[in-house]
């Protein structure tokens, strides 16, 4: 059974070994927090070899000004190399040079940069820096390093960022690209900053560009507050927007994720999520197993039965 943080995990591994994803589909069946590890696990055995000379590259980089240090680093060390330094400037150090170097070049630096010291070094940029950066890599779509900055950023800085980021998809992709369940309370502030119509669009990009799979992956990890707002939004939209999370859920096997979002729906919307015609007994008879299994098939029945109580 392929799950959807699984999937999301070989996307990214694939990324760090400049594979097609596809070349790593036999991974789909495996434990995602494994994959993880494999990954990070190579980004550190492949690191510490050079890990000395980075941090004496870094070093040096101090004592000279900061327009000759950019102005060596963009002409001859490149982007992986700049990216594998900075990981070891100050924070402090590294916002300073910031200014100085074109954001285009900054936006092929940042996918090398470390993840665990990009947030010390994030969160010392103001909106001036970041915009120009986000925008650029929203450009690019490089969905994966945009997600490492979401998770790295303050509150105050995404509340900031966030109107950069105007397409239902690239919110999405972002989501389905991190880390997930470190992003899940970055979202959980994003969603709660956007406004309804905001949500559905997100919801109805989903649905018209076979995005649910990327949707149901980290919806499930929202807070119950939050998942309750989208999956309410989702059921007072056209129909085709749940038929679409339910056709996802039948091709990814993804009833784990759908069990989540029918859990926090009212009685009524859960009641139109059943109602759809997609529905076949097979598909009942899982849906019911998993919500057992993950222990919310009593609370479901109460909401099919309060919704059948009420008077014709």
């Amino acid at each position: 059974m392929t799950s959807l943080a699984a999937r999301a995990e070989v996307v990214k591994l694939a990324r760090e070994l400049q594979v097609d994803a596809t070349e790593l589909a036999f991974l789909l069946d495996s434990d995602p927090v494994a994959v993880r590890r494999v990954r990070q696990g190579m980004y550190r055995a492949l690191d510490a070899p050079y890990r000395p000379m980075f941090e004496r590259l870094a070093k040096v980089s101090a004592l000279i000004p900061i327009g000759v240090s950019v102005a060596i680093a963009t002409r001859f060390f490149g982007p992986m190399l700049c990216g594998m330094v900075a990981s070891s400037l100050s924070p402090e150090r590294a916002a300073a040079m910031i200014g100085h170097v074109p954001v285009p070049f900054l936006a092929d630096v940042a996918p090398y940069v470390d993840p665990e010291a990009a947030t010390p070094i994030v969160r010392q940029f103001g909106t001036d820096v970041l915009l120009p950066v986000l925008r650029e890599m929203l450009r690019r779509k490089d969905y994966v390093t945009l997600s490492r900055f979401v998770v790295a950023a303050s509150d105050a800085q995404l509340r900031a960022v966030l109107p950069a980021i105007e397409s239902g998809e690239d919110m999405l992709m972002v989501a389905f690209g991190a880390e997930l369940d470190a992003v899940a309370d970055r979202f959980d502030l994003v969603l709660a900053e956007l406004p309804d119509d905001r949500v559905r669009e997100i919801l109805a990009v989903a649905a018209d560009q076979n995005l649910f799979t990327e949707a149901l992956t980290f919806l499930s990890l929202l807070s119950e507050r939050t998942l309750t707002r989208v999956a309410e939004l989702a059921a007072g939209m056209d129909p085709i927007v749940l038929t679409n999370m339910v056709t996802a859920a039948q091709r990814e096997d993804a009833w784990t994720e759908l069990v989540a979002v029918a859990a926090a729906m009212s009685p009524e919307s859960l009641q139109r999520l059943l109602d759809l015609e997609i529905w076949d007994t097979e598909d009942l008879r899982v849906l019911a197993e998993t919500a057992e299994r993950d222990g919310r098939f009593e609370e479901l029945r109460r909401r099919i039965e309060a919704v059948s109580d009420q008077p014709g």
